[in-house]
């Protein structure tokens, strides 16, 4: 991809700290923060509209800003810097996700036993560790 006019004129005026990619485009790390900022912001308000959207509202808090800008950060990413940046980040958020999810049974079931304090600290040892599992052999 060729880099535009624009996108010349941005990386002469950043010049300094001026990142350049394999893909043959320049952008400054200062430029990269409110691409980030404005394309998360829009994936925030589409994901808002598609949870006033979704009945019952219980299951709103699916589309919220995480995932936003979660996407947002990947597109960014992708867009100034090489494609395996993009793809550790990715495999980062699935195990952060496999994680949370062995947090919410953990807790839900801990819930019925025990405190909430002592709930979420037992369950929070089990994000860290289904997350832990399934890092290390990715950066093996």
């Amino acid at each position: 991809m060729a880099p535009t006019l624009v996108g010349t004129w941005l990386a002469r005026k950043f010049a300094g700290g001026v990142a350049r990619y394999g893909h043959g485009i320049a952008m400054s790390d200062w430029l990269t923060i409110p691409v980030r900022a404005a394309a998360g912001g829009l994936l925030v308000l589409a994901f808002a509209v598609l949870s006033e959207a979704v009945k019952p509202k219980r299951f709103a808090g699916l589309f919220s800003a995480a995932p936003a800008v979660a996407i947002a950060g990947l597109v960014v990413t992708l867009a100034t810097g090489p494609s395996s940046d993009a793809k550790d980040g990715a495999l980062g958020m699935l195990t952060g996700a496999a994680g949370m999810t062995a947090y919410a049974v953990v807790v839900v079931s801990l819930l019925k036993r025990q405190s909430a304090d002592a709930a979420s600290a037992v369950a929070m040892l089990a994000w860290f560790a289904v997350a832990a599992a399934l890092t290390v052999p990715l950066l093996l």
